[in-house]
């Protein structure tokens, strides 16, 4: 959870419901958040706690998830074997189109990520507050549904299809509005409905 701009600032605050969750279901959680959210932290709370399930919150490319300030987290070629075998979700732009293929290769785990720039918008008059932003909600809320409902017990197909239906519902939702804005809003959320993909085991569980 790095948040050193406002991607990441947003990102980090709507995170807080996956941890609510995770909370509520006796699950442990480890969070590196801001400045913790290093390569050398990331590597060293998988060896030690050998967790199931990673999520990542920041920016990333095809062969790149980024933390803190743009450090490197997870490489193509350097330590994407680290994902292996495990419930991978990244809200990161298009990591799933190569870091994604390569974690799956010979591996028992999933990925679930995006294949496109992963788009929201946001209102500029709750930057300072981001939880309390209805524009972001309509993004950042339906992506959140892919690790909450893993976390509340549902296999990695039947949560993947959660967060894609709940997309359309909001696609639905603002284009009723029929303005300009809610056109290039509904735009956004079908990218994201498109990009979004699930790699590998289609039945894994968290428990």
């Amino acid at each position: 959870m790095p948040k050193y701009d406002l991607v990441t600032e947003y990102l980090s605050a709507f995170s807080k419901d996956i941890e609510k969750v995770s909370n509520e279901k006796g699950i442990l959680l480890k969070s590196l958040k801001e400045r913790a959210a290093t390569r050398k932290e990331f590597e060293e709370v998988l060896n030690k706690l050998n967790c199931k399930m990673v999520i990542f919150n920041g920016h990333g490319d095809e062969s790149n998830i980024y933390g803190n300030r743009e450090e490197v987290l997870v490489s193509v070629g350097e330590n994407e074997e680290v994902l292996r075998d495990r419930i991978v979700y990244a809200r990161s732009c298009e990591a799933a189109s190569v870091l994604g293929k390569e974690c799956v290769k010979n591996s028992k785990g999933c990925f679930i990520g995006y294949v496109l720039p992963f788009e929201f918008y946001f209102n500029p008059e709750w930057v300072g507050n981001p939880i309390k932003d209805n524009t972001a909600k309509l993004f950042l809320e339906s992506s959140n549904l892919v690790p909450i409902s893993i976390i509340k017990g549902n296999n990695s197909e039947e949560s993947d299809k959660r967060a894609k239906n709940q997309m359309l519902k909001n696609i639905k939702k603002v284009l009723r509005l029929r303005t300009q804005e809610s056109f290039s809003i509904a735009e956004s959320l079908w990218n994201n409905y498109l990009g979004q993909v699930l790699l590998g085991n289609k039945e894994i569980k968290l428990y």
